[in-house]
């Protein structure tokens, strides 16, 4: 409780402090008569006032109460139960004033059935997301989803059947995006679904790939088993102008349902076309681990010093059944975007490493088996003892393996990623870490010591052009000796030259790997190179085996 002998006094706590009533005098030293409700209630507007007078005025009254005062009470006219009463009134009216102005507020913008923007918020959302993508450049989707036959289960469950359905289906849209994109409810069982920074069409593809097939999910409603599908119309931005968006929205979204429903269309069929091939790669991927489609091929890692093979990068490669072999530039970006990498990125480890210790149990020397880490590898909780379980598992000793992980993800949280380094190299003595495609990421040159790398992997951008390009020696030669006085070890890939290799054995490069030394084996080829023995710095001792 704050008290104030005068209006000055009261009006300054009034700036500092947030008050639940003010029980007013109108006969204060400073101040008195109806002047002083004016000046409290613009002072603090949304706080309940409660005055206490000594005149008995019927008009006066009558005027603070128009006034905006909750009550009007006279000095002796009443005991401190009386007073207590309309104190308590006078906030839980202005409480439920609030609650009543919050609810109007909720339902101006939301819908009341399944919490989803309504209508209103969702026009004000699109023009925002057009608005920020303009500004960045990026791509900006928007849906239209409706339900199949959906009246038929409104007939069968009624309509309170029918709500419990759609309050669902809004649960599972919003599961299946971002929190950053936008789910509405337009009305009845239409939905829309604006997803944001989008960089290629074809995610959009995915992300209602996604939702027709969680709304497949059985639903069990009164004891009965709903099937619930949906047609999905997609329109991009800028492909369909502002003004166009939505008809091309909804147009794709009535083709999907011509088409017999549960399925999704583009307003474009040449991005029909795109996606229909995307999925159809995804599908076929999701199936290749279990039909034993992946294979590793390894490239040699060589010693400049000697031409001597110290190590391989193992490679994923996968052998479509139809396609043949399928570019990595095609296959693992779609790997990465749907998290199968992670599964696919556990085969290749286990892989590598079995074969790794296959050539030391057949009597070639031991060798550094290099093997890349993805992103959402490297963020999975459970890395250390997966990398520890399957060198366990393999017999591969830890010092032959080598974790390559890209510049750019190291570069994405430095604290947290070098302390996921020390207790890798910790838990697993003896793992050797190497950055690779350096030089092409946003790293500090500072923040190389935090972390505890063993080597440097130059990105092959710096090779090409090194023997005729002088601000590619340059930042070759920067590279090679702020490694060295870090004493790390330092490798350069995509050699295809003599006159590249030359000139990193002048500027004291360790190992180098490229075409120029062997393209990517399988493991039997790679065995015959191991067992000649010879250096690859000889032209005529390398290919053919």
């Amino acid at each position: 409780m704050i008290h104030a002998g005068r209006l000055g006094e009261a009006l300054e706590r009034l700036d500092r402090s947030v008050l639940d009533i003010i029980l007013l005098d109108l006969s204060l030293p400073d101040s008195s008569g109806l002047e002083t409700v004016d000046q409290v209630r613009m002072a603090a507007p949304r706080t309940p006032v409660v005055v206490l007078s000594g005149q008995d005025d019927e008009e006066t009254a009558l005027q603070a109460l128009q006034s905006g005062v909750e009550d009007y009470l006279v000095k002796g006219r009443g005991d401190g139960e009386l007073i207590a009463r309309s104190i308590r009134y006078a906030i839980e009216r202005k409480k439920a004033e609030e609650k009543f102005q919050e609810e109007l507020a909720y339902l101006a913008q939301y819908d009341p059935l399944t919490g989803l923007a309504n209508r209103t918020l969702f026009q004000d959302r699109l023009e925002q997301a057009l608005a920020r993508a303009q500004r960045d450049g990026d791509m900006v989707a928007l849906m239209f989803l409706d339900l199949d036959r959906f009246k038929a289960v409104n007939d069968t469950l009624g309509h309170a059947g029918g709500d419990a359905l759609l309050r669902e289906v809004a649960k599972r849209i919003e599961g299946r995006v971002r929190e950053s994109d936008t789910v509405a409810r337009l009305g009845g069982d239409e939905f829309a679904i604006i997803l944001e920074a989008l960089s290629d069409a074809r995610d959009a593809a995915l992300v209602g790939r996604g939702i027709l097939d969680v709304l497949l999910e059985p639903l069990v409603l009164d004891g009965h088993e709903i099937p619930v599908a949906a047609s999905l119309g997609i329109a991009v931005w800028p492909l369909s102008g502002r003004d166009r968006l939505l008809k091309d929205a909804d147009a794709a979204m009535y083709r999907a349902k011509k088409q017999g429903g549960n399925n999704h269309q583009f307003y474009t069929e040449e991005m029909n076309v795109q996606a229909s091939a995307h999925l159809a790669l995804e599908r076929d991927l999701r199936r290749a681990l279990d039909r034993e489609e992946f294979l590793l091929y390894y490239q040699p890692q060589v010693q400049l010093a000697t031409g001597k093979i110290v190590g391989a990068e193992a490679l994923l490669r996968w052998r479509h059944p139809d396609r043949g072999l399928v570019s990595p530039a095609e296959f693992i970006p779609v790997l990465e975007n749907t998290g199968y990498i992670v599964k696919v990125g556990k085969w290749v480890l286990r892989t590598a490493c079995r074969q790794g210790k296959a050539w030391q149990d057949s009597g070639l020397a031991p060798l550094r088996m290099a093997v890349n880490l993805s992103a959402r590898q490297f963020g999975q909780g459970d890395l250390i003892g997966t990398i520890a379980g399957i060198l366990k598992e393999t017999g591969l000793d830890s010092h032959h393996l080598e974790l390559e992980i890209t510049e750019s993800l190291l570069m994405e949280d430095v604290h947290a990623n070098s302390q996921v380094l020390n207790e890798l190299k910790t838990a697993v003595v003896g793992t050797r870490v190497s950055m690779d495609d350096f030089g092409t990421g946003y790293s500090s040159l500072y923040r190389l010591k935090t972390f505890p790398i063993d080597r440097l992997k130059i990105d092959q951008s710096f090779v090409r052009d090194l023997p005729t390009d002088p601000d590619d020696k340059a930042i070759t030669t920067a590279i090679i000796r702020l490694a060295h006085d870090l004493r790390l070890k330092v490798i350069i890939e995509g050699v295809e030259t003599e006159e590249q290799l030359a000139c990193l054995r002048e500027r004291g490069c360790d190992e180098a790997q490229g075409y120029y030394f062997s393209r990517p084996l399988p493991p039997d080829e790679f065995a015959e190179l191991l067992k000649r023995e010879v250096s690859l710095l000889d032209a005529s001792l390398r290919r053919p085996i």
